[in-house]
């Protein structure tokens, strides 16, 4: 069982980065609405939604499919990422799509706390570890 649950201490960064309390069965952690906007010269063409959630307690790898699972696409909504935090191991990321990828994908994304943050999870990783860091739970970082 992963359980990272005392990043919630840090309320004011999550906070400031609007995220919310989430939780589905024994997974729990953090969520947020993204909006992207495309405009254009009469103004907005398009609106797309990407939802983030942070997974910070789980019992096993295998609720992450249940997760994968239970996604339902809706109106708008381009990309639900799961970011499930982990102690050790590997960083690795499953994608699926929803009805080929006309009605949104779905990722899954294996983050360890410590050690360099991956591209692809870069803006949730860097609030990770500031997290980590205001809690004194990770080393400052160091400038070369």
């Amino acid at each position: 069982m992963a359980d990272f649950s005392f990043l919630a201490e840090a309320s004011d960064i999550w906070g400031e980065w609007r995220f919310e309390p989430w939780s589905s069965g024994s997974a729990s952690g953090l969520y947020r609405r993204v909006s992207m906007v495309k405009s254009g010269l009469m103004g907005e063409v398009a609106r797309y939604y990407a939802d983030d959630y942070l997974v910070w307690r789980y019992d096993a790898e295998e609720e992450a499919e249940r997760l994968r699972r239970g996604a339902k696409s809706e109106s708008d909504l381009l990309v639900q990422r799961f970011v499930f935090l982990r102690e050790a191991g590997e960083y690795y990321m499953k994608k699926s799509s929803i009805m080929f990828g006309l009605r949104g994908f779905v990722e899954l994304h294996f983050l360890p706390v410590r050690g360099e943050i991956p591209k692809a999870v870069e803006d949730v990783g860097y609030l990770v570890h500031a997290a980590m860091r205001k809690l004194g739970r990770l080393e400052p970082a160091r400038v070369c």
